[in-house]
């Protein structure tokens, strides 16, 4: 008898630990639909956060790394001219002009090392630019 009640116990605690650590995850993979102007003037509310915004592709590049990798970058443009910059791994099927729906993480400061700094910067998660159509 009391070795089931341990063992119940035991399995309590185990799943409070789980739910400890797995919760927060599960909350933070739901991005907060906001506005570039909104992030701009409340970064410290949105760094680290993962974000949902819309506006227009500007400033595109399409680069590769030292090591050979793929990476698109490019401005993300509200009617009111406020931009942020973004990242993504690959090579994207956009072009300038488009309206775009980006998803990601913003990041009011990235450091990378050994020598790059990037400011109000959003790393796109998996598919997180959709396209629009033209602005």
């Amino acid at each position: 008898m009391i070795t089931v009640r341990r063992n119940k116990v035991i399995l309590s605690v185990i799943l409070v630990l789980i739910c400890i650590c797995f919760i927060p995850n599960i909350v933070d993979a739901q991005a907060i639909k906001t506005s570039v102007s909104e992030i701009l003037s409340n970064p410290d509310k949105y760094d680290g956060k993962l974000v949902h915004i819309e506006g227009r592709v500007q400033s595109l590049k399409f680069n590769t790394s030292k090591k050979g990798n793929p990476y698109t970058t490019f401005a993300v443009v509200d009617p009111s001219n406020n931009s942020l910059n973004v990242f993504s791994f690959g090579t994207l099927s956009i072009n300038r002009g488009d309206s775009v729906t980006v998803t990601g993480r913003y990041q009011k400061v990235k450091h990378v090392p050994p020598k790059y700094t990037f400011y109000n910067e959003i790393e796109i998660t998996e598919d997180g630019v959709k396209k629009r159509g033209k602005y």
